[in-house]
C-alpha cells in the first residue's frame, strides 16, 4: 500500500475552496478585511491576547539573556521600542520582543495546532507599526488579520504537524505574521501572497529546540523574518503561489500529506481568537503542564495534606502532553518549563509555578528534589484518543499517596486560563501588574485591556509618553 507521504511526492494535495490555492485564499483575505468586519467580542479577545503578551514581554526583558540579546542588536538605529527599553531597527525590535515575550515560557497558547502566536505576531506588528508610525487600530488589525490565518492554519494541519515533531509555533506563526506585517504596509493581494508563498516555504524548526536557548530567540528570529519576507515581496520578490499544495510543498512535507482543507471555509466568519480561543497561563511553564499544577493543588488541599507528605505521586496524560513536557530531571530553567515533575513539585510546595521558582537556585533546591523523585509519569490511552483527546487536548489524571496510606485521586480536563475555563479581567490585571513588578517597574492602577495599545506597550517596555 501506498502511504500518505509516497502519493503526496507524485500528485498535489489539492486546492482549498473553488481551485483557489491556500496561499491566494490567505492573501485575498488579508487584503481585503476591514475593522468593521471583525465583531467586537473578537476584538476584546484581541486585546486581551496583546495586553497579556505586553505583560510577559516587561517580565522578560529582566531575563539576562533577553538583555544581553538586546543590547547586541542596539547598535543598529531605529524607531522600533523594545521590552528592554531600547529603539533599533524593526527587525532587531521584532527579535528582542518576541523572545521576551517566551523566555518564561508565560505567553499565551492555540490548541489549533498548538501554537504560540502572540509571542510571533504582536512582536512583528508593533515592530513594524512603531517604522510606520501606525494608529492602534492598525495594530488591532494587523494582529487579528495574523492571528486568524495562524489558526486556522493550525485547523488545517491538526495536532498531526506538532506531533511529527515540527515546532508549529514558529511554522504557523510566521505565515500569519507575514500576513499582518503585509497589511500594515498596505501590500495588495498579490504582494501579500508573494510574501506567503516565501514564508510557507521555509516554515519547518524541529521540536529538538526543546530546553534551550533557541526556542524563545526563535520567536523573536521568526517574528523579525516575517518582516524580511514581507520586505522582499514589496520590493516584487515572488514566493511559489503552491507552496501548501506542491508535491514537494508544506503538507506534503511538514504534514504527512494531510490537511483539512474545509477548515478554512470559515475564515473571516469564525474567529478563532474567539472559538476555540486562547490560553492565557497561570505559571510561566509549558500549558501542557497546567492540568497537573492545577490539579495537585486541589488534591492536597482537598486531602488536607502539604507537599512533605506525599510518598507517591502517579500522573496519567495524553500522548501529547508527554510530546510536550519531554524533561523528567531538569537542570535549566528551559528543561524546568518542560518538566512534569517539577511543575507538579512547585505546585505542591506553592500552589504554581512562580517566576521566582525558574532561578538556578530554585530548580536544584532539596524540597523540590524530593517530590521530584516521587513522581511517575504514563501515558493514558484513553486520554490520547477522541473523544478525550479532542475535547481535552493538555488534560492529566492524578493520584497522590500520602505517608499514612491514604490516596487522592482527581481529573482535571482543562486548567484555569483555558479558553472554556477563561481568567476573569481581574486575574488577567493582576497578571500583568505581577509580570511589571518582576520586571522592576510600576504598574499605574487602572490598566486594564480596554487601555489604549500604545499606553500599554509603554508602561510595559518602561517608556515614558516623551520617548
Amino acid at each position: 500500500m501506498t502511504s500518505p507521504a509516497q502519493t503526496a511526492t507524485t500528485e498535489p494535495i489539492g486546492v482549498p475552496i473553488a481551485k483557489r490555492l491556500l496561499t491566494e485564499y490567505f492573501a485575498d483575505w488579508a487584503a481585503a478585511v476591514v475593522a468593521r468586519d471583525i465583531p467586537g467580542s473578537a476584538c476584546h479577545a484581541a486585546r486581551c491576547a496583546i495586553f497579556d503578551t505586553l505583560g510577559v514581554m516587561a517580565a522578560g526583558s529582566a531575563h539576562p539573556k533577553v538583555t544581553t540579546l538586546a543590547e547586541s542588536l542596539a547598535a543598529s538605529p531605529g524607531v522600533s521600542t523594545t521590552a528592554t527599553g531600547h529603539r533599533m531597527e524593526a527587525t532587531g525590535a521584532a527579535t528582542v520582543n518576541g523572545m521576551a515575550a517566551h523566555v518564561w515560557d508565560f505567553d499565551d497558547n492555540s490548541y489549533t495546532g498548538m501554537i504560540h502566536g502572540s509571542a510571533i505576531i504582536l512582536s512583528a506588528v508593533l515592530a513594524v507599526a512603531d517604522e510606520i508610525s501606525a494608529t492602534d487600530d492598525d495594530i488591532l488589525l494587523a494582529f487579528v488579520i495574523g492571528s486568524e490565518i495562524a489558526y486556522t492554519l493550525g485547523e488545517v494541519v491538526a495536532h498531526g504537524h506538532f506531533l511529527r515533531g515540527w515546532w508549529a509555533t514558529g511554522s504557523l506563526a510566521l505565515i500569519g505574521a507575514v500576513a499582518g506585517v503585509c497589511r500594515l504596509y498596505s501590500m495588495d493581494a498579490n504582494a501579500t501572497a508573494q510574501a506567503i508563498g516565501m514564508a510557507v516555504v521555509s516554515a519547518g524548526i524541529e521540536r529538538a529546540i526543546a530546553g534551550t536557548d533557541t526556542k524563545p530567540y526563535l520567536c523573536g528570529h521568526v517574528a523579525a523574518r516575517a518582516i524580511i519576507l514581507a520586505r522582499a515581496a514589496r520590493a516584487g520578490l515572488t514566493g511559489p503561489q503552491d507552496g501548501f499544495e506542491h508535491p514537494n510543498g508544506f503538507l506534503a512535507l511538514l504534514n504527512g500529506g494531510e490537511g483539512a482543507l474545509a477548515e478554512t471555509k470559515t475564515l473571516g466568519h469564525r474567529w478563532r481568537l474567539e472559538t476555540p480561543g486562547l490560553l492565557f497561563k497561570t505559571s510561566p511553564v509549558c500549558s501542557a503542564a497546567h492540568a497537573v499544577i492545577d490539579l495537585t493543588a486541589e488534591l492536597l488541599s482537598k486531602a488536607g495534606k502539604v507537599a512533605s507528605e506525599i510518598a507517591t505521586a502517579r500522573a496519567e496524560v495524553p500522548k501529547l502532553v508527554r510530546a510536550s513536557l519531554v524533561f523528567d530531571r531538569p537542570t535549566n530553567a528551559q528543561e524546568a518549563q518542560c518538566a512534569l515533575p517539577y511543575c507538579l513539585a512547585k505546585s505542591a510546595l506553592h500552589g504554581r509555578v512562580r517566576l521566582e521558582d525558574l532561578t538556578p537556585e530554585a530548580i536544584t533546591a532539596p524540597d523540590r528534589a524530593a517530590i521530584m523523585a516521587r513522581v511517575s509519569v504514563e501515558i493514558a490511552d484513553d486520554l490520547s484518543v477522541p473523544p478525550l483527546s479532542a475535547d481535552f487536548p493538555e488534560s492529566a489524571r492524578l493520584t497522590l499517596t500520602f505517608t499514612d496510606g491514604s490516596t487522592v485521586s482527581g481529573f482535571c480536563g482543562e486548567a484555569y486560563g483555558m479558553p472554556n475555563h477563561p481568567l476573569t479581567e481581574a486575574d488577567l490585571c493582576a497578571k500583568f501588574a505581577s509580570c511589571m513588578v518582576f520586571a522592576g517597574r510600576r504598574a499605574p492602577a487602572g490598566l486594564s485591556s480596554n487601555c489604549s495599545l500604545s499606553l500599554l506597550a509603554r508602561h510595559a517596555f518602561g517608556m515614558s509618553a516623551q520617548q
